[in-house]
């Protein structure tokens, strides 16, 4: 059996596919060790004792208030514009220490394969100068290998294939100049590692395994992929396992069967109160009483209805088994967990790949595409709230 690495960075959403893949690798009988951000070690405990930490820092930067602004589109488009670019200033030493955590885990383990989140530069690093097997691994299509029908999950709506395609050269190309030559170049050089843009293009391009888990029920496979791309399906572990509902949640859910659940994950926006009020008010317009993730501040409430139940932190694979329609942000897993116990979405994209799930939900009959959190009022949501009905 094999010693394998899986490393991941980001939020949440992008450890848990990990953390899955880990317990199927465990299963199998390999051994697995897992790297990730440091507030993730608690999380991660729960798959596997082999643990290597990532800075904290990169983590406590996409969650500080300035990036919240940005993804809830909060603010001019000037001032969101003038943050981003005070971002990327500040950006350079957190992705070098991030790489230098990266090869810290690999000689502590040594690994025969490493499996890999996109924002992971280290691994990459390595399979293009053949000194580890890695493998890729992405809950999200769209991003590397040109097609016709969408646009790298970057650059928003379709426009036509020519441009579908150029798409992707153009993130390509800042994949690798600005996030692994610009972060990781003087570190490789430090290193002995000779990298250009070419051998990583051709790296990413031709040689690198992917493992694209998405339902293709969602998004079919591409004829387009080569044969190096394969799609697995999403990957989810059971997280109700190691979680107890509180008994006020499951009182509310016997006197009011198959509610609708609305949240917005990490997602925030510039009006949450009247967010919270726009769903309440639908709900009770349509008589469906609802659950309401509360998350990270973008639904707020200054008092709960009797209709209304407000929740924080609750396993989809437990919660929707139990309720008659979905309404979100988009993120890959929230989508994902709907599909698969086969409830009617409703998606309010807020930003990027969240779109393209919208998208494809409204495309494979399996809801509605439904409009942009800025868009968000009650009649909106009356009116797609009694279309979720009639589909349940």
């Amino acid at each position: 059996m094999a010693k394998v690495m899986l490393m991941s960075l980001g939020s949440r959403g992008d450890m848990e596919p990990f953390l899955a893949k880990a317990e199927e690798l465990l299963e199998e009988g390999h051994e697995v060790a897992l790297c990730m951000p440091e507030q993730f070690k608690g999380l991660a405990s729960e798959v596997s004792a082999r643990w290597f930490g990532m800075d904290r820092a990169f983590l406590d930067l996409i969650e500080s208030p300035d990036v919240q602004k940005i993804t809830g589109q909060i603010g001019s488009p000037l001032s969101r514009l003038r943050t981003i670019l005070q971002l990327m200033r500040s950006t350079k030493g957190i992705q070098q220490q991030l790489i230098r955590d990266q090869k810290r885990a690999v000689e502590a383990f040594q690994p025969h394969r490493i499996v890999f989140h996109i924002k992971c530069i280290y691994p990459a690093m390595l399979g293009a100068t053949r000194q580890c097997d890695v493998e890729l691994l992405s809950p999200i299509p769209c991003m590397i290998h040109p097609i016709a029908e969408e646009p790298h999950i970057g650059f928003g709506t379709p426009r036509g294939a020519w441009w579908n395609r150029l798409t992707y050269r153009l993130a390509n190309r800042v994949m690798i100049s600005k996030n692994i030559l610009d972060f990781g170049g003087d570190l490789a050089r430090e290193w002995g590692m000779s990298l250009d843009h070419q051998t990583l293009s051709s790296f990413f391009l031709t040689q690198l395994p992917i493992e694209v888990a998405t339902e293709p029920q969602l998004f079919p496979r591409p004829a387009e992929w080569p044969s190096h791309v394969r799609m697995t399906g999403f990957r989810e572990r059971d997280k109700a396992r190691h979680w107890t509902p509180d008994p006020a949640l499951e009182d509310f859910l016997e006197a009011n069967p198959r509610p609708m659940y609305v949240g917005f994950g990490s997602m925030i926006n510039g009006r949450p109160r009247e967010v919270g009020q726009a769903i309440v008010d639908a709900a009770e317009a349509v008589g469906v009483p609802v659950v309401l993730n509360a998350s990270w501040g973008g639904i707020e409430l200054e008092d709960v209805p009797p209709h209304a139940f407000l929740v924080d932190d609750v396993p989809f694979d437990w919660l929707f088994a139990r309720v008659r329609a979905v309404v979100h942000h988009g993120g890959s897993g929230t989508t994902h967990s709907a599909l698969r116990f086969g409830v009617p979405q409703l998606i309010v994209p807020h930003i990027a790949d969240q779109h393209f799930w919208a998208r494809c939900i409204q495309r494979q009959g399996m809801g509605l595409q439904g409009f942009p959190i800025k868009d968000l009022d009650r009649g909106k949501l009356e009116a797609a709230f009694k279309t979720l009905l009639d589909m349940s």
